[in-house]
C-alpha cells in the first residue's frame, strides 16, 4: 500500500437515496416523452464521492445515516465496490429521486425528494462517531442534502469535531454555517447555483469563500480555484456528455486525491477537472474510472 492510500477518508453519508435516470432525446414540457434509456442506482453526493475515491486507487470509508425501506440497496452498492460502511439505521424509506436527461442538450431536471426523519439520538451518535474517528491526518468528506431532523449546522459542528481537513460541497444554510464558523473546513465545492443561494453573489470571491481550498464549478464553463494568495481557472473540456449527474462528486474526488499527493493549486484544479469529465463521459451516475481520469487530465489547460 503506498501513502496515499494510507489517508483516512472518512466519508458521511447523511441523506442516501435511490436515483432513477430517464434520458429522452429532447423534452417536451407538458407532453409526452419516449425514453431511450433508463437507470436505476442507489446514489447521493456522498456515495459517489466514495465511489469516485475508490476507482482513483483510495481507500475511503463511509458512516452516516441509512434507512430501513430500501437502506439493502444502498449497503450493496457500497459493497459491491468493495467501500467499508458503518450506518446508523433508521426507521422509513430511503428517498427516491428522478433525472431526467435530455440529451439533445446535455441538460439534466432533477427531482428531488427531501428525505427521511432522522431523530436527534441519531443525530448524536453520528457525532459521537466522528469525534471517535477524528484524526489529524485524516480527511473528512462532508457532502449533501441533509434529511429532515438534521439541523442545518451539522456541517459546521462537524466540522469542529475533526482534527484533520475537511471537504465540504453542501448548500444554502448548511454551507453558509460551516464557512462562517470558529473552525473552518480545508476546501468548499460549490457551484454557481449554490454560492448564488448562500451568499446572495453570482461570482466566488475570497471574502466570501473565506478557506484554504474553494472550487467553484461552472458546468460547461468549467471552474475556478481559489486559494489565500491565487486564482486559477480550467475550461471545460470538449467531450460529449452522457451523465452529467455525479461530475461535481467526482470533483470533490480529485481535488481530494491532489491535495493527498500534495500538488499545486494549478494542478489540483486539473485534477478536479479530469475527474468530473471522466464520470460525465459515463452513463447514468457511473463514476470516473482511473483510465478515464487520465485521459481527460493530459487534456487540461489552466489559466492564472
Amino acid at each position: 500500500m503506498n501513502a496515499k492510500n494510507r489517508c483516512l477518508i472518512t466519508i458521511v453519508n447523511l441523506n442516501p437515496c435511490i436515483d432513477w435516470q430517464y434520458n429522452i432525446p429532447k423534452f417536451t414540457y407538458g407532453g409526452m416523452n419516449r425514453v431511450r434509456r433508463t437507470y436505476e442506482s442507489a446514489a447521493s453526493k456522498a456515495t459517489n464521492v466514495a465511489i469516485a475515491l475508490k476507482n482513483l486507487g483510495l481507500s475511503p470509508s463511509c458512516i452516516g445515516f441509512n434507512f430501513v425501506d430500501g437502506g439493502e440497496k444502498v449497503r450493496e452498492k457500497f459493497d459491491l465496490h468493495g467501500i467499508p460502511h458503518d450506518f446508523e439505521t433508521v426507521d422509513g424509506a430511503v428517498r427516491v429521486n428522478i433525472k431526467i436527461f435530455e440529451e439533445s442538450t446535455g441538460t439534466m431536471t432533477e427531482l428531488n425528494q427531501p428525505g427521511g426523519f432522522v431523530p436527534e439520538v441519531y443525530v448524536q451518535k453520528l457525532e459521537d462517531k466522528v469525534r471517535e474517528l477524528s484524526d489529524p491526518n485524516g480527511i473528512l468528506v462532508l457532502t449533501g442534502s441533509l434529511p429532515a431532523g438534521v439541523d442545518e449546522t451539522i456541517y459546521a459542528k462537524l466540522t469542529a469535531l475533526w482534527s484533520g481537513k475537511v471537504f465540504l460541497d453542501a448548500d444554502g444554510n448548511a454551507l453558509r454555517h460551516a464557512i462562517t464558523g470558529k473552525v473552518k473546513p480545508y476546501a468548499v465545492k460549490p457551484n454557481l447555483f449554490e454560492l448564488e443561494n448562500a451568499f446572495g453573489v453570482k461570482e466566488p470571491t475570497r471574502d466570501i469563500l473565506d478557506v484554504e481550498l474553494a472550487c467553484v464549478s461552472m458546468g460547461a464553463d468549467g471552474a475556478v480555484l481559489l486559494t489565500r494568495d491565487s486564482s486559477y481557472f480550467c475550461p471545460a473540456l470538449d467531450i460529449e456528455p452522457r451523465g452529467i449527474q455525479g461530475a461535481g462528486d467526482a470533483m470533490v474526488a480529485g481535488l481530494i486525491l491532489a491535495t493527498i499527493e500534495k500538488l499545486p493549486p494549478q494542478e489540483s484544479i486539473c485534477y478536479a477537472v479530469a475527474a468530473a469529465a471522466a464520470s460525465v463521459i459515463r452513463d447514468g451516475t457511473e463514476m470516473c474510472t482511473r483510465e478515464g481520469f487520465e485521459i481527460m487530465l493530459k487534456k487540461c489547460e489552466v489559466q492564472p
